[in-house]
């Protein structure tokens, strides 16, 4: 049960610090442009969690995972990793998926930027019903999440997706 907190803490740190871990990460296109002042880099990271949430796993497992996340999210390790990096701050959005047609968006996009604004992203993933849904489609998790780089306010210097379960 604590491996899936201990690994939710770690995956969400290495994305912010730049690391591999990510699924699909790759550094801002638009940085490598000639950065108007409406393009310039406002956190060092944009930070996708896409969720499973299919009939794969039982209710506890959600609940663990979830709390994982949350945890993730208000843990020392990870606000360390947040005072590191240059502007101190990520913009993350949170959603579950299941089917190729099925993702719900839980945390629209938030900058978290210390632990009151961590804490009010961890408490607003652990109020929200966990579901279930038929299906398993990590493709359609993915088509789902690129996307969302673009309705981005928040312009980072990396960008990550990382669509996992425990």
């Amino acid at each position: 049960m604590r491996w899936c907190v201990s690994i939710g803490a770690v995956l969400v740190a290495c994305a912010m610090a730049g690391g591999d871990v990510a699924s699909v990460a790759a550094p801002n296109p638009k940085n490598h442009l000639a950065e108007t002042k409406d393009e310039k880099a406002t956190v060092d990271v944009e930070l996708v969690l896409a969720v499973d949430v299919s009939y794969s796993m039982d209710m506890d497992e959600l609940a663990i995972q979830r709390e994982g996340y949350a945890q993730a999210i208000v843990s020392k390790e990870f606000l360390q990793a947040l005072k590191s990096l240059p502007n101190g701050k990520i913009s993350i959005t949170y959603f579950e998926w299941a089917a190729s047609s099925d993702q719900k968006i839980i945390i629209p996009w938030r900058v978290i930027d210390g632990p009151e604004t961590a804490d009010a992203v961890a408490n607003e993933i652990m109020k929200t019903p966990i579901r279930r849904a038929s299906r398993t489609s990590i493709s359609g998790a993915i088509n789902f999440a690129m996307p969302l780089f673009d309705e981005n306010p928040h312009r980072g210097l990396r960008r990550g997706c990382r669509a996992a379960r425990c």
